[in-house]
């Protein structure tokens, strides 16, 4: 999901085009696919699965190396929802973004079909049966809320409440399934702030529309695009840290949302990671493709294939093997993550 955009951005130019055409739903899921060779052929009837199983396509992973962190500034110093809200405004530069709901099991890639204009940084799982997607649009620069329908078509129900309100300054969603039946969004907040946006927040919601803020996870700067799992009540947190040259992920581990201690570093931007198979599983964009690393502890990433890819913002929808994803509409140019600049940024209220 570094969904993986914004007021200002430093240019990853990450990758390169290749075909896609619109379909209906029933055409993303079954038949097979190419390795490693995105298509947009797609086959008849979705099926919906506990989890994709990822077949590695490198003989040798390639271990990568943890770099230092520095983890005294992890601390709440801002607070979600304190500040760096805005009016609701449109956003032209996500205007050329484009939301596209494909299939990904292991390294085979399809590319599938576009859902939406003017949208970035989707997340989605099933939810109640249905493909839930949460993602910014540029109509409004608010997380809207959707459901795939039963013809392919996503239904936007338009943006989330957060404590009772809507308002510009959350982005980068990513939605997981608690225990308790419950939805948590985890969101870059404070965009609309003069100076670096932050912290990351974690918000919950029983229906997907309606969210209380829940509590600060990470406030560090030039931390975007978060990703969250749980696994066996430890939280796994990915941010990217975007780059002209080498944009990076960190991973950090904490307990009940809180107190994350820094683990490890890859390469690549816009993480979203995910624990399937009795492993966890990591996809970052990058200038070469998308990367596709795995761990067996979430401390020890090892890089598994690098699949071409036009796109970025990578989401695997929890509970199926669809797979969302943005790309910039015109020849499949990326869209870099962005880096905010402080003196084009509205004030602050």
């Amino acid at each position: 999901m570094v969904n993986r955009f914004l007021l200002t951005v430093i240019s990853l130019a990450l990758f390169v085009s290749c075909g896609g055409s619109g379909s209906d739903l029933a055409d993303l899921q079954g038949g097979d696919t190419k390795v490693e060779s995105p298509t947009a052929s797609p086959s008849p009837q979705p099926t919906l699965v506990s989890q994709p199983e990822v077949t590695p396509e490198v003989s040798e992973p390639k271990t990568e190396t943890a770099i230092d962190a520095d983890s005294s500034d992890i601390q709440n110093m801002v607070g979600c929802t304190s500040s760096g809200h805005g009016e609701l405004r449109r956003e032209e530069m996500l205007e050329s973004h484009e939301l596209w709901l494909g299939t990904l099991v292991g390294s085979s890639l399809d590319e599938g079909y576009k859902l939406l204009a003017g949208g970035s940084v989707p997340d989605g799982l099933i939810f109640n049966g249905d493909i839930h997607l949460w993602w910014v649009s540029a109509s409004d620069h608010t997380i809207h809320h959707g459901i795939v329908d039963d013809s392919g078509e996503l239904e936007d129900l338009g943006p989330i409440s957060v404590d009772g309100e809507i308002f510009s300054g959350m982005v980068d969603p990513d939605v997981i399934q608690l225990d308790d039946g419950s939805l948590g969004l985890t969101v870059l907040d404070g965009f609309d702030r003069s100076g670096p946006p932050g912290p990351i927040c974690h918000l919950r919601s029983i229906d997907g529309q309606n969210f209380i803020t829940e509590n600060t996870m990470l406030d560090k700067e030039d931390r975007f695009d978060p990703s969250l799992v749980i696994v066996n009540g430890q939280w796994w947190l990915a941010v990217g840290i975007p780059s002209e040259e080498d944009s990076l992920t960190e991973i950090y581990k904490g307990f009940d949302g809180q107190n994350f201690v820094y683990v490890a570093t890859v390469e690549g931007a816009v993480p979203d990671i995910s624990y399937f198979d009795s492993a966890f599983w990591l996809l970052t964009c990058s200038k070469s493709g998308m990367r596709s690393y795995s761990s067996s502890n979430g401390e020890d990433w090892g890089l598994d294939t690098i699949i071409p890819f036009r796109g970025c913002d990578p989401s695997r929808i929890t509970g199926s093997n669809f797979f969302a994803y943005k790309v910039e509409s015109g020849g499949g140019n990326e869209m870099p993550p962005p880096v905010p600049m402080p003196d084009e940024r509205p004030p602050t209220e």
